[in-house]
Order: structure tokens, then sequence, then C-alpha cells
């Protein structure tokens, strides 16, 4: 797979992590176009600076509204037939991911996970019910968190998910008690299904690296400052939840990468960033808080 484009999925209250992600693919490739997944349902945030300094541009199509992660689907839907990657902003690249698939010949390449019945039955779809949607539908055997995936443009298309999705604007689950919400529950399923009936092919490769309980130890960070490339792999704190960038495991890799984001962006940008997340921050806890409080108000 010769991977054309890079998309960054993102909104107002992880752009914050979308910039050092951004800053870790420019580190490994100074020149593969990056397009930002622009998320609108928290509200509109400036991404000007880190288009023009970084060399990103946004998605351009008509849907704003994604909701729970499901605007990484949408590069499947253009029209163009170039192959591409797909990170949350709470990534990072430690090494050079693309020329470590360029060999491979496949349309989708995915993290190979493998996960306890009970663990998949809260993350992905209900494996006693799903072939009520697709009655000869068999499970492969493994699965794959969405946060970092190669795919194709113009080989799926929306009806591919309508078994389980309705394209409303953010799309919801049909059936959210079969195939669970969030973008990679249905991806999950659609390319297991389609992989099983033979009209996409799908290979799995060590991709994602969770770093809890020492997971990401392994990682030697003067290896990723001389570039050796050992390491074709991205890191992802998927779920884990932080005051601080200190209090992540392997906070010394996203330091390392802030540092070169902010080496092109300046001391006193640094500044107003971290004034500006701190607004945002407390913000989002504010709204939290009015969310909660009216559901506990109207009940």
């Amino acid at each position: 797979m010769i991977v054309r484009k890079i998309y960054v999925n993102t909104y107002k209250y992880d752009f914050h992590f979308a910039k050092i992600c951004i800053a870790s693919i420019r580190y490994w490739y100074p020149d593969i176009p990056i397009f930002l997944i622009k998320e609108y349902n928290a509200g509109d945030f400036d991404t000007s600076l880190v288009e023009k300094t970084w060399n990103v541009k946004l998605l351009d199509i008509p849907r704003k509204k994604f909701g729970w992660g499901y605007g990484k689907l949408e590069p499947l839907f253009l029209d163009s037939n170039d192959s591409f990657l797909v990170v949350d902003s709470d990534t990072v690249m430690t090494g050079p991911v693309l020329d470590a698939v360029k060999d491979i010949e496949a349309q989708f390449i995915v993290d190979h996970e493998v996960q306890l019945a009970a663990r998949f039955n809260q993350i992905y779809y209900n494996l006693d019910r799903i072939n009520e949607l697709e009655k000869d539908f068999v499970y492969p055997g493994y699965s794959f968190n969405s946060g970092q995936w190669f795919g194709t443009s113009g080989i799926l298309k929306r009806e591919d998910f309508d078994k389980s999705l309705e394209w409303s604007e953010p799309p919801k689950p049909k059936f959210p008690e079969i195939v669970f919400n969030g973008d990679q529950a249905h991806l999950n399923f659609v390319l297991h299904w389609l992989e099983q009936t033979g009209k996409v092919t799908v290979q799995k490769i060590r991709l994602m690296v969770w770093p809890e309980a020492g997971k990401g130890d392994f990682i030697e960070l003067a290896h990723i400052i001389r570039k050796t490339g050992e390491y074709p792999y991205i890191i992802h704190w998927a779920g884990m939840k932080f005051r601080n960038y200190s209090d992540l495991p392997r906070a010394d890799i996203l330091a390392f990468y802030r540092d070169y984001y902010y080496s092109k962006n300046g001391r006193y940008q640094r500044i107003i960033d971290v004034l500006k997340d701190l607004l945002i921050v407390q913000a989002k806890r504010t709204r939290l808080f009015s969310n909660r409080f009216s559901k506990l108000f109207n009940t």
C-alpha cells in the first residue's frame, strides 16, 4: 500500500493533542499531505495557525457534525482511489509507519487485536445478536481500534453501513444494543462482513501501542530522536484520563513532539496556547456540570 494522505480526526476539546500528533507526522514525513477531519459538534475552533505553519488542510466536505468518531469514516467515501492513514488526535508516530506498509497488498490495514468475548461485547458489537443483522455472519476472531487504520477511498459506500448505521448528522446507530455507538464498532462490523464475503482485502499488523501498564516502555526516546526507524508504530493514549500530559505513560515522548511543535511556532505561542487550553478545559467542565445538573433537575 502506497499511502498518499493522512487524516487527523479532531474536535474543540482535543485539538491541543492533535497539534502534537501533527508534529509527530511531520517529524517523519515532512511532505505527506495532512488533512484535519474537523468536528463541529462541540463548536468551531481556530485551526488556521496549524494549517499555515505545518502545511495542513481541512477535509472539505458538506458534513460538519460527526459525533463520536464518525468523521473518520468520511475518507472512505471520497471519489479518489487514494490509500490513506486515519489517526485520532491522541496519537503520535514513533517511526516510519507508512514505510512499514508499502509492500503490503491490501485495501485495508488494521491493528491486529484479539479481545476476550466479554470485552469485545462491550466495545464493538454483540456477538450473540450480530446475526440478526447478517444471518450468515461469522466473527473472524480479531478486532481493531479505529484510532489508527489504513484504508482506500472509493471502495466502500455509505450503503455498506446501512445495516447498522443511520446517516443523520451526526450519524447514529440503528441498533445500539447490537452494534454499539462510535465509528469503530461499525467499521469493525462492516470490514469483518465484507472481508468474509470477499469484497475487500484486510491485512492485520502490529500497529497500535497502548502504553498502559508498561506496554510502551520498550520504545526508546533516544532512538526516535536519532530517527533509527525501528519503531514503525503509533502510540495511542486511547481512553486515558489525565489533567496534565505528565500524568500519561510515555509522557517523555509527548514532551519531545510537543517541543518539536513549538520549535516552529515559538515560545510566546506556547504561552498563548496554554492559556487558551485552560479556558477550553474550564468551558468543557462547565458544560458537563451544566448538563448533569439539568438532567438531575429534570428528573
